[in-house]
C-alpha cells in the first residue's frame, strides 16, 4: 500500500522535533520534566499498542466475523510493541530523575525496588508480550505474503489451504497466551513504572486499573485508524457503519469497566482512610494544581463517551465516532498524565507546556511511522484469512437476499 510522501515527512517531523526537544530536555535544567514526559507517553503508548494486538486476540479466540476488517489494522498498532521494547531501556538513563527509591531506597523494599531487578523483569516481560505479539502477527500476515509471490485466486493457491490451516491454528494456540501475559506483563509496569514512582502507595487493583484502560484506549484509537483508512484507502466496502457501531458498544462496555475500575478502588482507598493511601487520592483530586486535572480527566474519559455511546445514532456514524475517539485519546493521555506527573513533579507549577507537547508528538511521529512500515508490507485487510471471507459471504447473501425481496 502506497502512503504520500508528505504525510511520511509530517510524521518524520514530528518524530524528530520530539527527539531533539527530549535531548535539550534531559541535558537541560528541567530533566526531571523531560523524563516524566518521555515516561508518561511510554506507558500509554505501550498500553495502547499492547491492547490493540490483544483485540486481533480476541477474535481470533472468539471467532468474531464482525471484526475481522478490523483485525489488521489492530495489528498494525500492536506492531509498535516492537519499538516499545526499544524505547523501554531508555528508561535506564533517566531512572535517578525519574524514581525516588533510586536515589534513596524504601526501607523494607530494597528487594522488589532496585534498578537491576526491575529492568530485569520488566525487560524479560516486554521481550516476551512482544515476541506473542509479533508471532500472532506473522501467521496472520503469513498466508497474503505467500500468495504475492504465486499466482491464483485466493487460498486455491498451490499449498494454500495448508498454510492459512497452519496459520490458523498458530494463531488460535497463541492468542490465549498473549491474553494471559498481556494481564500479567502490563499489571508488572503498572506496579513497576507508575505506582512506584510514590513508593509508600500501593493498590492491588492498580495492575488490571492500568491494563483495562489500555484497551480502552486501544479500542479508541481502532476507531480513529478505522475511520482514517476506511476514508483514505477506499475501505468503505469493507469497514462498514456497523463495525463502528460494534466497537462503540464495545467502547461503551470498556468505558464503563474501566470507571468502576476507578471507582471500587477510590472507594476502598477513601473509606479505608489510611494516611499511606488517601494522601495519593488527595493530592490529585484536592490540592492545586492537579484538582481542575481530575475533573477534565473524569468528564473527558468517562461522563461524556457514557451519554454519548448511549446513542445508537452516533454509533452508526463514523465521522461522529471519530471525533468521540479523538476525544478519548486526550483523555486518556491526561489520565496517564495524573497517574505519573504529580507523584513525580512537587512544584506548584503545572508542568503542562510545550516541552510535554513536542516530546508527545515525537511518540506520535513514530507510532505513525511504525504504522506506515507495517501497511506498506502488508493489506490493511486480512484477505486469506478464513473468516474475513466467510463474513464477505455472508453479507453478500444477506444483501442479495434483500435485492431479491425487494
Amino acid at each position: 500500500m502506497s502512503f504520500s510522501r508528505s504525510l511520511i515527512l509530517f510524521l518524520g517531523i514530528l518524530f524528530l522535533a520530539g527527539g531533539v526537544q527530549f535531548l535539550a530536555g534531559i541535558n537541560g535544567e528541567q530533566a526531571r520534566r523531560a523524563w516524566q514526559a518521555y515516561l508518561l507517553n511510554f506507558v500509554f503508548f505501550t498500553g495502547l499498542s499492547s491492547g490493540a494486538i490483544l483485540f486481533s486476540a480476541i477474535l481470533t479466540m472468539t471467532h468474531a466475523g464482525w471484526g475481522r476488517p478490523l483485525k489488521r489494522l489492530a495489528e498494525g498498532m500492536g506492531a509498535f510493541l516492537a519499538v516499545s521494547f526499544l524505547l523501554f531501556w531508555v528508561l535506564y538513563f533517566g531512572r535517578e530523575e525519574i524514581f525516588p527509591w533510586a536515589r534513596e531506597p524504601v526501607h523494607g523494599k530494597e528487594a522488589w525496588l532496585n534498578t537491576g531487578f526491575l529492568f530485569a523483569r520488566d525487560g524479560i516481560g516486554l521481550l516476551i508480550l512482544t515476541a506473542l505479539s509479533l508471532g500472532l502477527l506473522y501467521y496472520s500476515v503469513r498466508p497474503d505474503r505467500y500468495a504475492a509471490f504465486l499466482p491464483g485466486p485466493g487460498p486455491e493457491i498451490p499449498g494454500g489451504k495448508e498454510l492459512t490451516e497452519k496459520s490458523r491454528r498458530a494463531q488460535a494456540i497463541l492468542s490465549p497466551l498473549l491474553a494471559m501475559v498481556y494481564a500479567l506483563v502490563l499489571s508488572l509496569i503498572a506496579f513497576d513504572l507508575i505506582m512506584s514512582l510514590d513508593p509508600h502507595w500501593y493498590s492491588t487493583l492498580f495492575g488490571a486499573y492500568y491494563f483495562i484502560g489500555s484497551f480502552y484506549s486501544a479500542l479508541a484509537a481502532l476507531v480513529l485508524i478505522a475511520g482514517i483508512f476506511r476514508i483514505r484507502m477506499g475501505l468503505q466496502d469493507f469497514i462498514l457503519p456497523g463495525q463502528f457501531s460494534d466497537l462503540g458498544k464495545l467502547l461503551l462496555g470498556f468505558c464503563l469497566i474501566t470507571g468502576d475500575f476507578f471507582y471500587s478502588q477510590f472507594l476502598v482507598i477513601w473509606y479505608g482512610n489510611l494516611p499511606e493511601e488517601t494522601r495519593y487520592v488527595i493530592l490529585r483530586v484536592r490540592e492545586s494544581p492537579w484538582e481542575p486535572l481530575a475533573w477534565t480527566v473524569l468528564l473527558v474519559c468517562f461522563a461524556l463517551p457514557f451519554v454519548v455511546l448511549l446513542s445508537r445514532k452516533i454509533k452508526f456514524h463514523p465521522p461522529a465516532m471519530m471525533a468521540l475517539a479523538g476525544v478519548i485519546l486526550a483523555g486518556m493521555w491526561l489520565e496517564r498524565f495524573l497517574l505519573v506527573v504529580p507523584s513525580t513533579w512537587k512544584v506548584k507549577s503545572f508542568p503542562l507546556g510545550l516541552m510535554e507537547a513536542l516530546i508527545t508528538a515525537g511518540f506520535i511521529g513514530l507510532f505513525g511511522l511504525t504504522l506506515v512500515h507495517v501497511f506498506r508490507k502488508f493489506s490493511p485487510l486480512p484477505l486469506f484469512d478464513p473468516e474475513f471471507n466467510e463474513s464477505l459471504k455472508e453479507r453478500a447473501a444477506i444483501g442479495s437476499a434483500g435485492n431479491h425481496h425487494e
